[in-house]
């Protein structure tokens, strides 16, 4: 049985934490940004155009995010009048929170799911993967597409962690000579980095842990078969699992 990756996501970053009343976007949890939101200091939209304009500023050096959502500032806009309107979704832990996921993970919509090549270019997937369907019913914006190291590092056991044809190679933010590790590389950096608030990763063998204590962010790993390999690329039906990279 499946638990939705939501409830991860919620767990993981202390929805219950306490309320801080100096509110900045930058390193803010969930939590946080939900009382900004209900305070009127903050809209989902104005938290988009935020990170859209980090991603700008410094995915060039660190190469964390291979292509954004052209439709996340309308989906943002729609997160916002659902709040306004005191919507029953509105109410969800992930509405208008954006998260950016992994980019073996399919979404059905303008993005591309390539796990970083360009063989799988212009490919047209079926549906969203399950787990991002779960997210889009929970009123989640969907920002981006994270990069990650090439088929999820099994591309070649020569290629480094963090490097992909589409978006080249992944920087460590702390110490740029380190390997960020793993292939959920972009998914940890831009976390770190304050580019999203949360991200999706996926692992088969420390593809989540690795790349999330190499650029000081908190990931886990959930157990097999706890949350839906619907729609994600495969490495291992043995070992395959999505979970949440967060700060904490």
């Amino acid at each position: 049985m499946t638990i939705p990756i939501l409830l991860l996501i919620l767990l993981f970053q202390g929805i219950i934490a306490t309320e801080n009343s100096d509110f900045t976007i930058k390193e803010a949890t969930i939590q946080e940004i939900h009382t900004a939101f209900y305070q009127n200091k903050l809209t989902s939209k104005g938290l988009v155009e935020f990170y859209i304009e980090e991603i700008r500023k410094l995915n060039p050096i660190l190469r964390a995010v291979i292509e954004l959502n052209p439709d996340a500032i309308r989906q943002a806009e729609k997160a916002d009048q659902e709040r306004k309107a005191n919507a029953t979704k509105s109410r969800f832990g992930l509405h208008g929170i954006p998260i950016l996921v992994k980019d073996n993970i399919a979404t059905k919509d303008k993005l591309n799911t390539t796990a970083g090549s360009y063989a799988l270019l212009k490919s047209v997937v079926p549906r969203d993967a399950g787990v991002v369907r779960k997210l889009r019913e929970s009123g989640a914006i969907i920002l981006g597409k994270a990069s990650l190291s090439e088929w999820a590092h099994f591309r070649s056991s020569l290629a480094p962690s963090g490097w992909s044809a589409r978006a080249k190679q992944a920087v460590n933010p702390y110490v740029a000579t380190v390997d960020p590790c793993g292939s959920s590389t972009g998914s940890a950096i831009s976390v770190a980095t304050n580019m999203v608030t949360v991200s999706l990763g996926t692992e088969t063998d420390g593809s989540i842990l690795c790349p999330s204590s190499a650029n000081s962010v908190v990931g886990i790993k959930p157990t097999l078969g706890l949350t839906s390999r619907a729609g994600v690329i495969p490495v291992s039906p043995r070992q395959d699992t999505v979970g949440p990279i967060c700060r904490l």
